[in-house]
């Protein structure tokens, strides 16, 4: 496996030992997330087509796989360095260098972009501070899974050395959660997507904490259960596509545990995902600064057909991100940390070295 990463030409992937299946599925993710926001979230944002349109219709198909398909990944890699007794100290700066202070640049100079240039994400001067404590552009991410690394941080504490009945716990209390009355219109912190994000994270916990054959045996399942809410949802999409679509319904909890735990657990390794794949946390970061662009500039040449816009839009937001991400780890210093999370230059060489050695 070392082998192969090698081979993909990151220093990321040499850090450590990389999963490439799971690589793949961040890949997939990422392809799903970037084309949401190419084709746009209505007929007036991306490139604004109709609701019945084949594009907006796709983008609303795949509504209840993406953000639960990154939050069960999140949880499955967590699975790998849990927080462990006396280590909670370690574990929150570990966070804090990988979620917040990336978020804190990514999410400044974003906003800052939409307000001088009057975009669709621009902030009043007075109200600048919400961006970092209330659901803003796509960062509402990193602040909901902050609040899932806190929570699950406890209930890994609470019940010392016994990591699947830790997950099983989590799963079923953020489950019960997701479809209660709790938090639901609270912004602060993203609160109320954090919740609906979090049984997605359980379940990607338990899948990594379960032995083999019980993985294959809930894939297969959740596999069955998939197809049939699949089916219905799909019905409902094109029977009226310009509804909207609700995140905390029973449907929107089953399809997701359904679909991305399908896809967890019975993972396979597509290359060209993978390679995607490792630079995923910078794409997300930063992939909107791209689509935004490309649309910037659609305004001074024309909107080009939806579908090619796609591909150009697919291509930047892709790209783009993984020549930042090069290009930061090349300038080295505290560039690194401040805009990806990654460890500081120093040390992130030595983990380079040991992996050559490795190899």
């Amino acid at each position: 496996m070392q082998r192969e990463a090698c081979r993909y030409g990151t220093r990321q992937a040499l850090e450590t030992s990389r999963d490439l299946s799971v690589d793949t599925l961040r890949g997939f993710a990422c392809l799903l997330l970037v084309a949401l926001h190419v084709i746009g979230e209505a007929p007036d944002h991306g490139l604004r087509v109709a609701d019945d349109h084949p594009l907006a219709v796709f983008a609303e198909l795949f509504f209840h796989l993406r953000m639960p398909l990154f939050a069960m990944l999140s949880g499955f890699v967590y699975a790998a360095r849990p927080v462990r007794p006396g280590g909670a100290g370690a574990f929150a700066q570990g966070k804090a260098r990988r979620l917040i202070v990336p978020f804190v640049f990514a999410a400044t100079a974003f906003a800052v972009i939409m307000t001088v240039t009057g975009g669709s994400w621009a902030v009043e001067p007075s109200r600048f501070w919400t961006v970092y404590v209330q659901p803003y552009a796509h960062f509402w991410f990193l602040q909901a899974l902050v609040a899932i690394f806190c929570a699950i941080a406890l209930v890994d504490l609470a019940l010392p050395g016994r990591p699947q009945l830790a997950a099983f716990v989590f799963l079923m209390l953020t489950a019960a959660a997701f479809l209660s009355p709790l938090g639901r219109g609270v912004e602060w912190m993203s609160l109320d997507r954090a919740i609906y994000l979090a049984p997605f994270f359980g379940f990607g916990l338990l899948l990594a904490r379960l032995d083999s054959r019980a993985v294959r045996r809930v894939g297969l399942a959740a596999l069955a259960l998939g197809l049939v809410l699949f089916a219905a949802h799909a019905l409902a999409v094109l029977a009226e596509p310009d509804r909207d679509i609700a995140r905390r319904t029973a449907m929107a909890l089953g399809l997701g545990l359904a679909w991305s735990g399908t896809l967890l657990a019975l993972r396979v390794t597509v290359g060209p995902l993978a390679r995607i794949g490792a630079y995923s946390f910078s794409i997300y970061l930063y992939h909107l600064f791209a689509v935004l662009g490309l649309q910037l500039a659609y305004q001074l040449i024309g909107r080009p057909d939806p579908y090619a816009g796609l591909a150009l839009g697919l291509a930047a937001g892709i790209a783009a991100p993984i020549v930042l991400h090069e290009i930061v780890l090349r300038m080295g210093g505290i560039a690194p940390m401040v805009m990806l999370g990654l460890k500081p230059a120093a040390r992130r060489q030595a983990g380079v070295r040991r992996a050559r050695r490795a190899i």
